[in-house]
């Protein structure tokens, strides 16, 4: 140990002397295990950490399944699950929906889950309470549920932290409920549930066909996912012999809780960004190996000196490795202090909920370690190399070949390791050129309609609200009648769903052609929209006609198709022509029955499956023949469209004091919201190509400048006898451009590997591949071309006297 120590001290004393080495070892080190520390703080929280939930390593996901295909749960089944499963110590469900909570007369949309009494104790969310209790058994029943429990965050946001806030009335959808208990802070706060209510099914719900429930279970004591699993699946064939119209072809599956809601893209992802930091580490360990050769033939003669002394090829072997690793340490202080950045700038540009909201990524103790381990890794690998070669020098003939050029083999290491950072780098910068090409192709996607100055916002009507079409009707035309007179209003409409948020699908038939297989109907994403709507988002009628105010309960029921719907289904025939029949929507009374609707237009392709998808074929219904109580509703206005935001929802407010305006962004932060997927992946992947780029460049500018620098006496010489400039110029420069096309050649390999991989998380990355392999290729070849030219310029210049002179 003491003989340790002093070798670490003496390591210290080395970097102090020379703080150019210094500043380029350590920031190339800190840049590499900075990377390396953020996404492994990813890394652990998402896998190893452990869960902050109660009985975490028993908790299951329970779900139904059909043709190998997860589905959620009807309320029946997982009643009878429950009752008949013998695998489990407890069964819980929940679900989702937004709700209205309206307290000291401020509505606001808030998203709630509904949760069976025992879900929150068994899951242990928010554990220990801040205030209260959760819900007991016979809050599960109808008319005992008006009871709520608040989250952390709500009650510190909304009720200021109110210590007294227990037994408080508040209104949820019109309704009084109770506050019965706040969370504590943690994993609930980071849910997109912002409070809970009890979950009572009603005679109605208990049914096999309306399927809307999430199952969770713990597992007893000694029971495997396996056991579990077949427990499960004789309950669910036995239910399905029962019941063969809505549970025939069912199956379950138990999995295991912890990232079961991670997308696979997600883990993909996560698992390239590790591979990309790897490359990033292992380019800056060879740049530094790279750079201790030169130092140690610099040092040659030191260490002949040492040996001649008495020091073994242990004890130079030794000392040499120290000093790495003392760098590494150094790099890795200041690499942590970039990761702590870097982490928080991921949790930053990480789309929301893409990882379970259980998960906390935070630089913390075990991180630390790993990040210590990195540095004892790197210091001994990028320091082996250079130690074992110093090690191996005979000190005799170190010493008489003292001020003289070493022989061109003794480089071969130090090429070697340019070529490998090289083939590296073009692995990275390939992925990284692909994540960019899918973004900027993105951003040039012509989505078919205006996206400038439009505001949009959805109004939640509670249940009960709007009752009946006419109703329904009335209050949509006096809300559109105000928004028209509200100053800066250019035209505003209504709809139930917009372009790049999603819309569902429907199956339909065209009428007069043989009806298919309900299995096999062809299905078309659904809308319904006020007349004003196309006009308000600027969608062009390019056949036929748009809605107007005929278009209304009791006249002709007519559609809109796009052109998606015309080329896939009508090809051949006069669109305005055809009548379409969509299926039936149980409980849904204004499309309860199938009735044929004459396509009376047809528009302008939309982007209405999102970005990354193909146009959906679309049929679009007047809103007055099918009004629906909650929409969504698009304005255009002259001037900055969130200048009137406050105007619409005074507007809204004084129709409905309880009903809130709620999701309002602009059609342009929805535009940029959905690529914010892949923003992260640009991002990252991007700067860590970059980061590549920038070590392979410097690698290779080092070789060169060190080989120059060595071979000044011999450049000289052969100036002397004749040699030009230009001559001298373009043997360095081919000495570099050689070794960087060997190392593109041998990094093809990898960056074909890369372009495969990358195709799970960017979608269309095999039309970009070649197109981004040839970019990121004439890249490395440039930064290769301009970090030789600069040795190149300087061998060129070299004096022949003053070289002779040296020697």
């Amino acid at each position: 140990m003491t003989t340790l120590l002093r070798d670490a001290r003496f390591g210290l004393r080395l970097l102090r002397r020379d703080p150019g080495f210094t500043a380029v070892a350590v920031l190339a080190l800190a840049l590499g295990i900075a990377a390396n520390t953020a996404i492994f703080s990813v890394i652990y929280a998402t896998y190893l950490e452990p869960l902050p939930l109660r009985n975490a390593d028993r908790l299951v996901i329970v779900w139904s399944r059909v043709e190998g295909n997860r589905e959620v749960v009807s309320p029946a089944d997982y009643r009878d699950w429950k009752r008949q499963a013998t695998v489990f110590e407890d069964m819980n469900a929940w679900g989702w929906r937004s709700v209205n909570l309206a307290a000291d007369g401020r509505p606001e949309q808030v998203q709630a889950g509904p949760a069976t009494p025992g879900f929150l104790a068994m899951f242990g969310y928010g554990h220990p309470l801040a205030l209260g209790r959760t819900f007991v058994e016979n809050e599960g029943t109808p008319g005992n549920d008006r009871v709520v429990v608040l989250t952390h965050r709500l009650w510190q946001e909304r009720f200021g932290g109110d210590p007294q806030i227990l037994d408080r009335e508040i209104r949820i959808d019109g309704k009084p409920h109770t506050v019965v208990g706040v969370l504590g802070p943690g994993p609930a706060d980071r849910n997109q549930n912002r409070l809970w209510l009890p979950l009572a099914f009603t005679p109605e719900q208990l049914n096999r066909r309306d399927r809307w429930l999430l199952v969770m279970a713990v597992l007893k004591p000694g029971i495997t996912i396996e056991q579990a699993n077949a427990d499960l699946r004789a309950v669910a064939a036995n239910l399905a012999k029962i019941y063969p119209e809505t549970n025939a072809g069912r199956d379950v599956s138990v999995e295991p809780f912890r990232n079961n809601f991670v997308a696979d893209s997600t883990k993909a992802a996560l698992w390239l960004l590790v591979g990309a930091v790897a490359f990033v580490l292992l380019i800056a360990c060879a740049n530094l190996a790279n750079l201790l050769l030169a130092r140690g033939t610099a040092r040659q003669r030191e260490l002949a000196i040492r040996g001649a002394l008495g020091a073994t090829r242990i004890d130079v072997l030794r000392q040499l490795v120290t000093e790495s690793v003392v760098l590494a340490l150094v790099g890795g202080v200041l690499g942590v202090a970039v990761a702590y950045g870097l982490v928080k700038a991921i949790v930053a540009l990480l789309p929301p909920f893409t990882l379970p909201t259980e998960v906390d990524v935070r630089l913390n103790v075990p991180v630390l370690l790993f990040t210590l381990g990195v540095c004892a890794l790197s210091g001994i690998l990028f320091g082996a190399a250079p130690a074992w070669q110093a090690a191996r020098a005979n000190p005799n003939e170190t010493l008489k070949e003292a001020g003289r050029a070493p022989a061109p083999g003794r480089h071969g290491l130090r090429r070697a390791l340019v070529i490998l950072e090289f083939a590296l780098a073009l692995a990275l910068l390939t992925g990284g050129g692909l994540a960019i090409h899918n973004f900027f192709k993105l951003t040039s996607v012509d989505v078919g309609f205006r996206v400038d100055r439009l505001l949009t916002f959805t109004l939640p009507v509670s249940e009960g609200r709007l009752t009946g079409a006419a109703q329904t009707t009335a209050f949509y035309r006096e809300l559109l009648q105000r928004l028209h007179a509200v100053p800066g209003v250019q035209s505003a409409s209504v709809s139930v769903f917009m372009p790049l948020r999603g819309q569902p699908t429907l199956g339909f038939s065209i009428a007069g052609r043989s009806a298919n297989e309900v299995a096999r109907r062809p299905r078309a994403a659904i809308n319904a929209a006020s007349p004003e709507y196309f006009r308000t988002l600027g969608i062009r009628i390019v056949r036929g006609r748009g809605f107007t105010d005929a278009d209304r309960t009791g006249s002709q029921p007519v559609a809109l198709v796009n052109e998606a719907f015309v080329r896939r289904y009508l090809s051949g025939v006069d669109p305005v022509t055809q009548r379409v029949v969509l299926e039936a929507v149980p409980n849904v009374e204004q499309l309860g029955s199938a009735v044929e609707r004459q396509i009376v237009g047809v528009y302008a392709d939309v982007l209405n499956g999102g970005l990354q998808n193909d146009v959906l074929p679309a049929i679009d219904l007047p809103f007055a023949q099918v009004p629906l109580p909650r929409t969504t509703v698009a304005v255009r206005t002259a001037g900055e469209p969130m200048s009137v935001r406050q105007t619409i929802a005074a507007v809204v407010q004084n129709m409905d004091p309880d009903l809130p305006i709620a999701d309002v962004e602009t059609m342009e932060q929805i535009l940029s919201d959905s690529m914010a997927t892949d923003r992260f992946n640009t991002a990252l992947f991007g700067g860590f190509a970059a980061v590549a780029l920038l070590l392979a460049a410097v690698g290779i500018y080092g070789v060169m400048a060190f080989a120059v620098a060595r071979r000044t006496h011999e450049i000289g010489v052969r100036m002397a006898l004749g040699a030009g400039r230009r001559r001298i110029l373009a043997q360095v420069l081919r000495e570099g451009m050689t070794t960087s096309l060997i190392g593109i050649a041998l990094g093809s390999f990898g960056a074909y590997y890369v372009a495969r991989s990358m195709r799970g998380i960017v979608p269309g990355a095999g039309e970009a591949d070649s197109t981004a392999y040839m970019v990121v290729t004439a890249m490395l070849l440039g930064a290769a071309l301009v970090a030789s030219l600069l040795p190149a310029a300087r061998a060129a210049s070299v004096d022949p006297m003053i070289a002779l002179r040296r020697e």
